[in-house]
């Protein structure tokens, strides 16, 4: 199947281009729910085998004449893309992930009957990890910046292949406390991973990717929201991330989690901030 089929494909058959999964709605409605350390479910074979390689082979390098967000800093070092103008197969699969159908398998799953699409896609589209790329584990935003919905789940999808264990760049999940980590899940090809968030769904890639040049860690992320609830009482505008607990954390390194706490950080805090923070990380980034 080549690409411009693949966009076709999506359009026309809607979920049903999706993988066996979506048969087993009450099956992982459970899981979702009884799951630890917060409510999440894997979900396998997400695509069928053929929309998966073709989206895969679309999938852009970082290289590539697109408008790719690199964030660079001692917290997330990744590539981040939500223009899709020049790769319709993106398009038409966020329209996809955006409908009702799917929306209401979202629902299913989660158990949240009053969940939304998010029109802005904020803060979703395509995630690259190159080696030595990092997220710190962190806390999502609460509160959309635009719209004044909550953010309620996270769905991402895995396009990596040739993976092994030891490259790292596992989805962790840690602990309400914040002192161990209690799930993790290598980003396998066509693996998909859907949780809760909250102010306790603490999660991240925190240490350096070591895959080698010519891979690299590939997903797509987008997240589903509802009108805010009652007892909500942590507000964020913006990710919280924090280091690992064994971190060494200098002045330097607290004045940038206190930056990015309001707003991206930027080429110009890093130069008057912490110049040296690339040969710094002592393991860490």
């Amino acid at each position: 199947m080549d690409q411009n089929q693949v966009n076709v494909q999506l359009f026309e058959k809607g979920i049903e281009c999706l993988g066996p999964w979506v048969n087993n709605r009450e099956e992982l409605n459970k899981k979702f729910a009884e799951a630890k350390p917060f409510p999440n479910v894997e979900l396998e074979n997400f695509f069928k085998p053929e929309i998966a390689e073709a989206l895969y082979s679309a999938f852009p390098k970082v290289t590539d004449d697109h408008k790719w967000v690199h964030y660079n800093n001692p917290i997330e070092k990744k590539f981040a893309l939500t223009d899709f103008s020049k790769l319709p197969q993106f398009k038409e699969l966020f329209a996809l992930l955006q409908t009702d159908d799917f929306v209401n398998l979202i629902k299913k799953i989660s158990g949240i009957e009053n969940l939304e699409n998010d029109p802005h896609l904020h803060g979703a589209g395509l995630h690259q990890h190159i080696p030595g790329g990092k997220l710190d584990i962190h806390l999502d935003y609460s509160i959309h910046s635009v719209t004044g919905k909550e953010r309620r789940v996270n769905l991402i999808i895995y396009f990596t292949k040739d993976w092994k264990e030891d490259y790292g760049g596992a989805i962790e999940l840690w602990n309400e406390d914040f002192t161990q980590c209690e799930k993790k899940l290598t980003p396998c090809f066509n693996t998909a991973m859907l949780f809760r968030t909250s102010d306790v769904s603490y999660h991240g890639l925190p240490l350096p990717i070591k895959c080698p040049d010519d891979n690299s860690r590939k997903s797509i992320a987008i997240y589903y929201v509802s009108d805010p609830r009652p007892d909500l009482e942590n507000i964020r505008y913006k990710a919280q991330f924090r280091p690992l607990p064994n971190q060494p954390v200098n002045d330097k390194l607290e004045q940038l989690y206190r930056i990015r706490e309001k707003r991206i950080i930027t080429k110009d805090d890093l130069e008057t901030i912490y110049p040296n923070w690339e040969t710094d990380g002592n393991g860490h980034w």
